[in-house]
């Protein structure tokens, strides 16, 4: 009669489930993903990547908005500093009607005011030659171009605030939505981290018990040989 003795136990198979259970809770546990390849869930791994994609995109929908806001803050502040020098004119436009005045130093002044404002309208708005015409002895035509121009910043900044306005709003949409797309590729993709560790904790304990069960199958067949021996 022949004996085999080398017969894989089911001890064996169980050790091998449990130890390839427990790498796989050690890879989420790493990751902080229950889903890491479309081994572990092709659907869910399909549906977790078109809502990565979507967050993404709104991401970066929120950022551009935010820094069109930043321009047009920067475009305000320019704005304000022409509307100062605009104001500094007026001044010294009506300066200009005293016969006291100092006419050659007002135009000085003038002439720089230009230049200044000028510069920043050309950062701010693109354009050359936003004002001319500053002359100190002509005050009339001085006072009708700085109330064109007056006319001119009053009107950007308004459309520039409305368009603020109306992207900060965006801004909280694109962000509520992220999040809420966020949550739900989260509840899809991430492992709960507190439910796995302790799976993973069971897994060993079950693990262990089928060691020292296989330890024992192994004992018994010894003391079967020796007793057919």
């Amino acid at each position: 009669m022949t004996l085999s003795i080398n017969q894989a136990s089911p001890s064996s198979s169980i050790i091998d489930r449990l130890e390839q259970r427990r790498e796989e809770q050690d890879e989420r546990l790493a990751s902080g993903r229950r889903i890491n390849g479309a081994d572990d869930d092709a659907a869910g791994l399909q549906i977790a990547s078109r809502l990565t994609a979507q967050e993404n995109q709104l991401a970066q929908q929120s950022v551009n908005a935010q820094d069109q806001i930043n321009t047009n803050n920067l475009q305000s502040a320019q704005l304000s500093s022409i509307g100062e020098g605009l104001q500094r004119a007026n001044v010294l436009s009506i300066q200009s009607g005293n016969p006291l005045s100092d006419n050659n130093a007002v135009q000085g002044e003038l002439d720089q005011l230009t230049e200044q404002i000028n510069t920043i309208a050309s950062e701010a708005l693109g354009v050359g030659g936003f004002i001319s015409g500053l002359d100190a002895s002509d005050p009339a035509a001085t006072q009708a171009a700085i109330d064109t121009a007056f006319a001119s910043i009053s009107e950007l900044a308004t459309a520039s605030g409305a368009q603020s306005n109306a992207l900060e709003g965006q801004v909280a949409t694109y962000e509520t939505s992220r999040v809420n797309v966020s949550q739900s590729r989260s509840a899809i993709q991430d492992a709960n981290i507190a439910s796995t560790t302790a799976e993973q904790q069971q897994v060993g304990t079950l693990l262990q018990a089928a060691v020292i069960n296989k330890q024992d199958e192994e004992a018994r067949k010894g003391l079967l040989v020796d007793k057919l021996v």
